[in-house]
């Protein structure tokens, strides 16, 4: 951590770096020797959102106030950067980095975990892997759609909505992500878009339950 805080603060010099913590494979447990690094950082006195690849990292940039925004899915917010508010969730599991002063906020959008979080979570992932499955339906992060499915169903049997996914998704999941480039990804494709539809009507009968 203390090597990702000395590259932020290189190439953000007139700012205040508040957050800083691993994202994707590492936050979802599934990273490996070949994964690129996915880094979320929050910088006070910087304006909006930025993506930047230094080597093998993967920086996801945003304003305080931009962070906040995605945390609660303001709808100013792209989904592609919302459908990944979920990495959160496991800020204590991994090395990070936070400046004292933002610990309250981050504790009060962790404890904003619940189901309009949920609901909009899935909302937002959706919105992002149905437009990327009308173009392309064996990009790699379809697998994402294996990962989404056993968390709903994680939270359907704890009351939890965790990076947590259980058989048979997580064998899905991983077997997608290995083979998303070959022949095998293509034994996946009804199934991914049976999922989604799953997960649609899911969300659909939390917003006719008055949650939307």
């Amino acid at each position: 951590m203390n090597e990702l805080y000395r590259i932020v603060e290189g190439v953000f010099p007139n700012t205040e770096i508040l957050l800083i913590y691993y994202g994707g494979s590492i936050a979802y447990g599934i990273n490996s020797d070949s994964s690129d690094k996915d880094v979320t950082v929050v910088l006070d006195g910087f304006n909006g959102t930025l993506h930047l690849y230094i080597g093998t990292i993967d920086f996801f940039i945003f304003s305080k106030e931009e962070f906040i925004k995605r945390q609660t899915f303001d709808e100013t917010v792209i989904p592609y950067y919302k459908q990944a508010a979920d990495t959160l969730i496991v800020l204590d599991k991994y090395e990070h980095y936070i400046q004292a002063s933002f610990e309250k906020e981050v504790d009060d959008l962790l404890s904003q975990v619940d189901e309009v979080f949920i609901l909009n979570h899935l909302s937002s992932f959706l919105d992002y892997t149905r437009s990327r499955f009308e173009v392309n339906p064996s990009f790699k992060t379809h697998y994402h759609v294996f990962r989404i499915r056993g968390m709903v169903e994680h939270y359907e049997k704890t009351g939890k909505y965790e990076l947590v996914v259980e058989e048979p998704w997580y064998t899905k999941m991983m077997d997608f992500k290995n083979n998303w480039d070959n022949e095998i990804a293509q034994n996946y494709v009804e199934e991914i878009k049976d999922q989604l539809d799953y997960l649609e009507n899911y969300r659909n009968e939390m917003m006719q339950s008055g949650l939307g």
